[in-house]
């Protein structure tokens, strides 16, 4: 229900189209999974997975994951929106240092303490780095003629600037 409603963005008919659709699709059984697919969403561990390879600057792995996304169905806006998350999710736990498990209720207990090991290796400056490429990117991926390439070449700069001192 939390993956349509953040899809749904405030959009109650949306909302309620997803979830007619997701009904039809899973014959009366929704699950993550199913809506997962559905959305095109990426699966978090492998975002967490994609945010690791972007912070050590590993681009080779970066893009191979890149790629394996959007051949599994995951939209590249969505999936580097998801990046955006996850970078705010790691802001907050650098700035809290002990946060609460309200920060982030939907994760399950190894993803957050996944989350938690790659923001306590990042300072403020460099998350801060992080957020503004990836908001100008998604910028571009959305007037983009090939948002997979432009999604792309966000990675590619994320990888890069993982290499530069703190502002």
């Amino acid at each position: 229900i939390s993956m349509i409603a953040r899809a749904a963005d405030g959009s109650v008919r949306d909302g309620l189209s997803m979830l007619d659709q997701a009904i039809a699709l899973g014959n009366g059984s929704i699950g993550p999974d199913l809506v997962q697919n559905m959305l095109g969403l990426a699966d978090r561990a492998k975002l967490l997975d994609l945010t690791q390879h972007v912070i050590k600057g590993d681009c080779e792995a970066a893009l191979s994951m890149m790629a394996d996304l959007y051949l599994s169905g995951v939209d590249p806006l969505t999936l580097l929106q998801d990046l955006l998350d996850i970078t705010h999710l790691l802001s907050k736990f650098q700035a809290i240092k002990s946060p609460s498990a309200t920060v982030e209720p939907n994760m399950t207990v190894q993803e957050r303490e996944r989350a938690l090991n790659l923001a306590q290796g990042l300072t403020i400056p460099a998350l801060g780095r992080i957020w503004q490429i990836l908001l100008k990117g998604i910028s571009e991926v959305q007037y983009a003629g090939n948002p997979q390439a432009a999604a792309e070449m966000v990675i590619i700069r994320l990888c890069y600037a993982a290499h530069l001192p703190d502002p």
